[in-house]
């Protein structure tokens, strides 16, 4: 049997499912973001990401502040006066036994940052009132690389180079230098709690998905299956949270095949989960009603969608979505 070859896209598997009668997804480049926009999140700069496998992650420094407070409560610092650690430095301060984030992941998160040897927090969502939710991909290095592998419950004390971080240069109006962060694993949202109900609609169209609810998907379509001739979403698996809105930014992730089973590709694969604008996606308004974490099919006529970057008709393909989080 041929080898599948990754699609063509200059952004990723959704990029073609965005472009349904002119929608289009949120951040470039498919790059989730936090939508926190009143503090400073730790946002990402615009250089090209670390490979995190490179990468001395240490899980303790004698140099790290020790922490006042416990797990949920706004914590303070009391600094070492030693040097900051050279390498990224995740401590464990207090364990969770809840899913293990993943490097798909979209996370809910309190935290609160300080650059080193400082006093007063340059952000804090203690402050705020209440949790951040985000992309793993729409953060610093720092956070990117250091929060994967722990888990849901988990109190993390993290120090983090300013390499990882955002730098040196003032200039930029961001906390510069290394930095710490105190941050408590809330949530990592996902379709593991769904209820399957639409396996059988998904077979009549020839199409099969692989994967447990809440791990990564696959989905295949039969030889010979009739393709579809319009837009058409199959709930798979119905989830517990709040139905999408118009007015919703949700977080997916998602993967493809075009309906030949030539081409396929996958956010699981490239750790770059999607966001999507309701408002901006007229060609997914059947999602609208669909409730957060879902996983859904969705059937794409060929010619209905064109590529990011191009004028070229798309193939009928399906994908599998996975809703995970509102942000």
């Amino acid at each position: 049997m041929a080898r599948r070859r990754p699609l063509a896209l200059s952004a990723s598997a959704l990029a073609v499912a965005l472009a349904l009668t002119g929608c289009s997804g949120g951040g470039t480049d498919s790059e989730s973001v936090s939508t926190d926009a009143a503090g400073a999140t730790p946002t990402p700069t615009t250089s090209q990401p670390v490979d995190c496998s490179t990468l001395t992650i240490d899980s303790d420094s004698s140099a790290l502040p020790g922490v006042s407070a416990d797990p949920g409560s706004a914590p303070s610092l009391t600094w070492s006066g030693e040097l900051a650690p050279d390498n990224l430095t995740v401590k464990t301060l207090s364990q969770g036994d809840g899913p293990e984030v993943e490097a798909y992941s979209f996370v809910t998160v309190n935290y609160a940052g300080w650059q080193w040897d400082s006093d007063a927090t340059f952000d804090s969502s203690f402050d705020r009132g209440e949790p951040s939710s985000f992309s793993l991909r729409g953060v610093v290095d720092g956070w990117r690389c250091g929060l994967v592998g722990h888990r849901v419950g988990d109190r993390l004390l993290v120090g983090v180079p300013s390499d990882l971080a955002y730098g040196d240069d003032q200039s930029q109006g961001r906390p510069t230098g290394p930095l710490v962060f105190v941050v408590d694993v809330v949530a990592a949202p996902s379709t593991a709690g769904a209820t399957m109900e639409g396996e059988a609609d998904a077979a009549s169209w020839g199409v099969s998905v692989s994967g447990d609810l809440g791990a990564p998907a696959t989905v295949s379509v039969a030889e010979g299956a009739t393709e579809p001739t319009e837009t058409k979403v199959i709930v798979l698996a119905r989830g517990t949270g709040d139905p999408i809105t118009d007015q919703d930014v949700i977080g997916v992730n998602t993967a493809m095949t075009t309906w030949d089973d030539s081409a396929s590709e996958s956010t699981w694969d490239t750790g770059l989960p999607q966001t999507i604008t309701m408002a901006q996606a007229p060609g997914l308004a059947d999602l609208i009603g669909v409730p957060v974490g879902s996983r859904v099919v969705l059937l794409q006529a060929a010619g209905t969608a064109t590529r990011r970057g191009s004028t070229a008709p798309a193939p009928a393909a399906a994908y599998v979505m996975d809703i995970e989080t509102k942000l």
